[in-house]
């Protein structure tokens, strides 16, 4: 077993996470790549192989038994449990190694630890739960956060971890949350309160151009004040205020307002557990299904919201 990656899932995010370890790793070794549409490996392969070697695998089980390291982010908790523990494919059935795992999917805490709790039972490797936040733009730039469900950066796997983020995060946004599925705890309580924030400036935003205000002058008055966000700049759903956000460039989707609507899902789920009431969610959430189904929504960028809520139609995108 060589001192190679595996990277699953080349979806939104993982594209850009993956582009980045291929960019960055030594070129030397090879990156192989597995994703249920084959399509997206063979387009990954054609544009980034003059990096270093990319191999396509036919299944997870086929690149980890090659690999010291594993990423994977895959859309749901059930893809999760296909990858690792389901089908003669699964990464469950590899080789006994001291490999390195990082899980970046957004699932619920519960699959997390019993996937992580199997793997360390098989002796495969070292599992730990690694979502990201930054959305496909700051996986494209190398810029992400992760949130490892591990205790102690100080230690040789702690640097392993480093080492390997390190190619696809901004470093000083890499946090060590303190044991199996707190990175997950985390992530789920930060997408919470960022979704519901993307539907609260949406609405603010809207109210404020209708009012009569122009929207540059209103977004420097909320950068300046209370209201400001990391949500309000990375997110902002007003056409025309940040050049390279999505609404300003007709809403090219990105994060799809169905997992918005997973995600925040995950949330509530945690408050039942938690026995907190999630009222914040309830309206968000109603809303994001709306614009899953909406055809003006669907199939862009969430914070294509901003038509809906304002009744623009796909004519209205570049005026508005």
């Amino acid at each position: 077993m060589d001192d190679h990656i595996t990277f699953i899932g080349l979806g939104a995010m993982g594209y850009g996470m993956a582009s980045n370890l291929r960019r960055k790793m030594d070129a030397s070794r090879t990156l192989f790549v597995y994703d249920v549409v084959r399509e997206s490996c063979e387009r990954f392969k054609h544009e980034l192989e003059q990096h270093g070697p990319v191999e396509i695998v036919d299944s997870p089980l086929a690149g980890v038994n090659k690999s010291r390291t594993l990423v994977t982010i895959v859309p749901k908790s059930e893809n999760v449990r296909d990858v690792y523990l389901e089908g003669p494919g699964a990464v469950i059935n590899a080789a006994k190694g001291d490999r390195l795992i990082l899980e970046c999917s957004t699932i619920d805490v519960q699959t997390t630890r019993e996937v992580g709790t199997k793997v360390a039972q098989a002796g495969i490797g070292m599992y730990f739960d690694a979502p990201v936040s930054g959305g496909p733009i700051g996986a494209a730039n190398g810029a992400l956060s992760f949130l490892l469900g591990q205790s102690d950066e100080e230690t040789v796997t702690g640097a392993r971890i480093k080492e390997v983020v390190h190619l696809m995060a901004n470093p000083e946004k890499v946090v060590f949350c303190g044991g199996l599925g707190n990175g997950l705890v985390a992530k789920i309580c930060n997408n919470y309160l960022s979704f519901c924030n993307m539907l609260s400036i949406a609405e603010s935003m809207s109210m404020g151009v209708r009012l009569g205000i122009d929207k540059h002058v209103l977004f420097k008055c909320i950068s300046n004040s209370g209201g400001n966000s990391a949500t309000f700049h990375n997110f902002q759903p007003c056409p025309g205020v940040i050049p390279h956000l999505p609404s300003s460039n007709g809403f090219k989707a990105g994060f799809r307002p169905f997992m918005i609507v997973k995600d925040l899902s995950l949330g509530v789920e945690a408050g039942e557990q938690a026995g907190v009431q999630t009222t914040m969610a309830a309206t968000a959430l109603e809303t994001f299904k709306k614009a899953m189904e909406d055809p003006r929504c669907r199939d862009r960028d969430a914070t294509s919201v901003w038509l809906m809520i304002n009744g623009l139609t796909d004519e209205d995108i570049e005026t508005s």
